[in-house]
C-alpha cells in the first residue's frame, strides 16, 4: 500500500495507476496472437476499469474532496492560466476565460532564461510528435465537468437514496 496520508490525493494516486495499468494491458493485448492470452489480458484490462471506478466513487462520495490537504491554495494564483506555448495557442476551459485569468505573455523565467524549451527532433520523431498531437488533440469548445468540479461540492445522490430504500451516513465530526 502506497499512501501519503491524505486519502483525496492517494484516490487520485489509484485513479490514475488503474488509468496506467488499464493501457499497459491494452499493449500487451496487441503484442499477442494467442487467444487465451488475450483474454486472460482482456479480463485483467477490465478489472482495472472496475477499480478505477470504485476509486472515483469513493473518492466522489467524500465533500469538499478538492483541493486535496488541509491548506487552501493561494488565491491569487489558484486560477491564473500563464501561457508558456509559442505558436499555435489552442484555448479551450482548460485555459479559458471563464475559467482562468490568462496570461497571454508571462514575465521571463526567474532563473534569468526566457522561460522557453527547445529540441531538436529528426523528421521521423516530428512525424510522431505531429500524429501525437492530432490524436490526442482537446476540443476547444467543450467545458467538462472535472473532479475538481464535483470534488468541491457535496456529493450527488443516487436514485435509491432519494427514494429513501437507502440512508446516506452522516459523516462523524
Amino acid at each position: 500500500m502506497d499512501t501519503i496520508g491524505e486519502v483525496t490525493a492517494d484516490l487520485r494516486s489509484n485513479i490514475a495507476a488503474e488509468a496506467r495499468a488499464k493501457i499497459l494491458y491494452e499493449r500487451l493485448i496487441n503484442l499477442t496472437d494467442d487467444v487465451g492470452v488475450k483474454d486472460a489480458l482482456g479480463f485483467l484490462m477490465t478489472r482495472e476499469v472496475a477499480h478505477q471506478i470504485s476509486f472515483e466513487k469513493a473518492l466522489y462520495a467524500i465533500s469538499n474532496n478538492f483541493p486535496p490537504g488541509k491548506m487552501p491554495p493561494i488565491e491569487k494564483y489558484a486560477t491564473v492560466y500563464y501561457n508558456m506555448s509559442e505558436g499555435n495557442d489552442m484555448r479551450g476551459s482548460w485555459n479559458s476565460d471563464e475559467n482562468f485569468t490568462f496570461v497571454a505573455n508571462p514575465e521571463p523565467a526567474v532563473d534569468g532564461g526566457d522561460g522557453s524549451a527547445s529540441v531538436t527532433l529528426s523528421a521521423a520523431q516530428k512525424a510522431n510528435l505531429d500524429n501525437l498531437a492530432n490524436r490526442t488533440a482537446s476540443d476547444p469548445s467543450v467545458n467538462p465537468v472535472t473532479g475538481t468540479d464535483l470534488g468541491s461540492v457535496p456529493p450527488v445522490e443516487n436514485e435509491a437514496v432519494k427514494k429513501g430504500t437507502t440512508k446516506r451516513k452522516t459523516p462523524k465530526k
